[in-house]
């Protein structure tokens, strides 16, 4: 009786996700990414021009899917497309069924673990440094592949939605300060200058409500982003629900 609860459950989650994805609409109204299915939400950064939106795929390595399960992302970055400048990214990872995202994406090695408020939702927020060595967004960065790679500080910003199958990751970056250059990960919490960087990053993000009236949405396959380094450490780890298991 149980097992068959269960698989009635699975079912029904199936169906609810199906009707959730209905005529669902993701991409980008301008600067302004855009999703009407759940969450129903607008991203978007301030003071920042866009240097792309759009949407890809990635396999995300470290399951049990043989060549990685297969990753929907839509995604928008904002800067001035330099090595020096700052980067935002917002961005939604959607994942097959069955599967669901089982943390907020907590990077090891990060500090100023927090719970932040962006518009009307809630977020996990923490600190730390990327290597851009295999960074996915090095060419949006302005980063050659001929050039040596450039190291950010990162405050990121995760939250799940709609049972946990998707995910909405906010990340602001600014090049690693020169005073920081010799640290590979950081140590010391809540320093004056991890605090201000912070702030920044709380103020560029918007997060509001789906315009009324939509339209004019698009939906373009973004071909400088290096989706075969998009792995857990920007989306996160994943697991796949147990139809057979017993509770």
């Amino acid at each position: 009786m149980k097992i068959l609860r269960h698989v009635c459950f699975m079912a029904l989650l199936a169906m609810l996700l199906a009707g959730c994805n209905a005529g669902l609409q993701r991409g980008m109204v301008g600067p302004v990414y855009v999703s009407t299915a759940r969450p129903a939400i607008s991203l978007t950064v301030k003071d920042m021009p866009l240097l792309t939106g759009g949407q890809g795929q990635c396999n995300l390595p470290w399951t049990s899917v043989l060549g990685g399960l297969p990753v929907s992302v839509w995604l928008a970055a904002y800067g001035q497309g330099t090595p020096q400048s700052p980067l935002a990214i917002v961005a939604q990872a959607e994942l097959p069924h069955s599967w669901y995202w089982n943390s907020d994406s907590t990077p090891p090695f990060s500090v100023d673990h927090a719970t932040e408020i962006i518009g009307d939702t809630q977020f996990s927020a923490s600190t730390f440094i990327v290597d851009g060595a295999r960074d996915p967004f090095s060419l949006l960065a302005g980063v050659q592949p001929d050039t040596p790679p450039v190291r950010w500080l990162v405050r990121s910003f995760t939250s799940r939605f709609n049972f946990n199958v998707d995910k909405v990751i906010l990340e602001y970056r600014e090049p690693l300060p020169e005073q920081m250059a010799f640290l590979d990960v950081l140590t010391i919490a809540q320093t004056d200058q991890l605090k201000a960087f912070e702030q920044r990053a709380r103020n560029t993000f918007v997060v509001g409500r789906v315009p009324e009236n939509l339209i004019g949405l698009v939906d373009p396959y973004l071909k400088n982003v290096l989706w075969q380094f998009m792995d857990q450490y920007f989306l996160g780890t994943v697991s796949q629900y147990d139809s057979f298991k017993v509770n």
